[in-house]
């Protein structure tokens, strides 16, 4: 089968009309198209959609409508962008530090770089192998060069890790001995097997954000864990979702004061447009202010 034919922006905006969507500034839909793209537009307009397999929008469905679910996905990404920086940065130290207060406090205080300090070795060598790329990439960076002059390009592990990934950090704890892991997860009162997948969701979130990927109407993977009690009192909440992922960040913030922004701001956006969004599709209880308080 041949790949479809490239469209004008005129052409877009008919064929959406064609398929039942009503729009009512054709030059400003045009404008829109031109500036974020068909495809990501459509993915916006799923739910209106008469059946999933076919183009056919519901009756009264319109432009306007399918961009203030766009607006409100652009705006949540915006936010979580922020505070997913504060909880990379939290943990980046936190790991760092719960591993060589166990393991590097001997000379020659290199034990990170022994492969049998860490359980799953195939996922330590992936993030080895991939930090050597991220070195590579800022070989002409001032702590790059003074490492490769002074140490033989040997780092300690709280500068490794940042310039790590989120998704090489995460990997990284995963990768270590229950001893490390627990020390590090039990600073946060949480276990190892908690903050293992936490710090996996994050990373998830934090690449779908920075790259514009689509939230709403999302299932995650993995799962977002929570403890069995708070499954049994919150049968609503869907650990694939998009409300999961965020109250996962919200509890692995490193402080009250910024979690409470953080409740903050995604209660600003979600007061104006709860009104224009299907709460199922971002996985929104009826009672989610109250979750996000009981959790600040």
């Amino acid at each position: 089968m041949e790949l479809k034919g490239p469209l004008s922006f005129k052409c877009q905006i008919k064929r959406l009309i064609d398929q039942g969507m009503v729009v009512n500034d054709a030059e400003k839909a045009e404008a829109i198209l031109k500036r974020i793209n068909y495809y990501r537009f459509t993915g916006y307009a799923l739910q209106f959609r008469e059946e999933p397999s076919k183009s056919i929008y519901k009756k009264g469905t319109s432009f306007e409508s399918v961009y203030k679910i766009y607006e409100f996905d652009e705006k949540i990404r915006d936010v979580l962008r922020v505070y997913l920086e504060k909880a990379e940065v939290y943990y980046r130290t936190q790991v760092a530090y719960g591993f060589v207060m166990n393991k590097c406090v001997k000379p020659p205080h290199d034990q990170h770089y022994n492969e049998n300090n860490f359980y799953n070795k195939e996922g330590y060598h992936e993030v080895i192998d991939n930090l050597k790329r991220e070195k590579k990439y800022y070989r002409d960076t001032l702590v790059v060069r003074h490492h490769e002059q002074k140490y033989e390009s040997k780092m300690p592990l709280w500068v490794m890790v940042e310039l790590m990934s989120f998704s090489d950090l995460s990997k990284l704890y995963s990768s270590m001995y229950y001893s490390e892991k627990e020390t590090i997860a039990g600073a946060e009162g949480i276990s190892s097997d908690t903050l293992t997948n936490h710090l996996h969701c994050l990373a998830v979130l934090r690449n779908k954000c920075a790259h514009a990927a689509r939230l709403y109407g999302t299932r995650f993977n993995p799962r977002a864990r929570f403890n069995s009690s708070f499954l049994r009192n919150n049968p609503d909440v869907n650990g694939d979702s998009l409300f999961a992922y965020i109250l996962i960040l919200l509890k692995r913030l490193p402080n009250f004061e910024i979690r409470k922004e953080f409740v903050n701001d995604i209660k600003r956006i979600m007061d104006v447009y709860k009104s224009c969004i299907d709460m199922k599709l971002v996985g929104f209880p009826v009672n989610y202010m109250e979750l996000f308080n009981n959790n600040i």
